[in-house]
């Protein structure tokens, strides 16, 4: 998707998908949805702890849980961890500041008002990576 993470998933209440960017790696966001639901409900009511990461060989699934929802971004193992989580969080905020109000309005469950997220994630991206370009090329200016 960017530098860091593969993939960008927002879960409510009950494992329900309101935003994923498009990727090869999930198949079914809303099984797939449910099952970190299940596993992360397991978890917390097994062990009474809070679970931030699930690791595999080839991939890694950082969760970030802010306003009542669940951000979750997915790199592969060998990406640095804090970096992977530091872009997970830069989506997280960027999320909030922009739809905040659509979520109050309709209790963040209508998924059509946030389908234009992926478009403006590559727009920040592009004018963030395009500015550092200008100002490293032109320093003085």
């Amino acid at each position: 998707m960017v530098e860091y993470l593969q993939d960008f998933l927002i879960i409510k209440d009950g494992g329900k998908v309101i935003f994923s960017t498009s990727s090869d790696i999930i198949t079914d966001e809303v099984l797939f949805g449910g099952f970190l639901e299940a596993i992360k409900g397991f978890y917390n009511l097994s062990l009474e702890d809070e679970l931030l990461s699930i690791e595999g060989r080839k991939y890694r699934i950082t969760f970030i849980l802010k306003e009542g929802l669940e951000f979750i971004g997915i790199s592969r193992s060998f990406i640095n961890e804090s970096r992977a989580h530091k872009e997970l969080e830069f989506f997280t905020d960027m999320f909030l500041s922009k739809y905040h109000d659509i979520m109050v309005k309709c209790n963040g469950t209508d998924v059509r008002k946030y389908k234009s997220f992926e478009t403006y994630i590559k727009k920040t991206i592009n004018e963030i990576v395009f500015g550092q370009l200008e100002r490293n090329l032109l320093p003085n200016l």
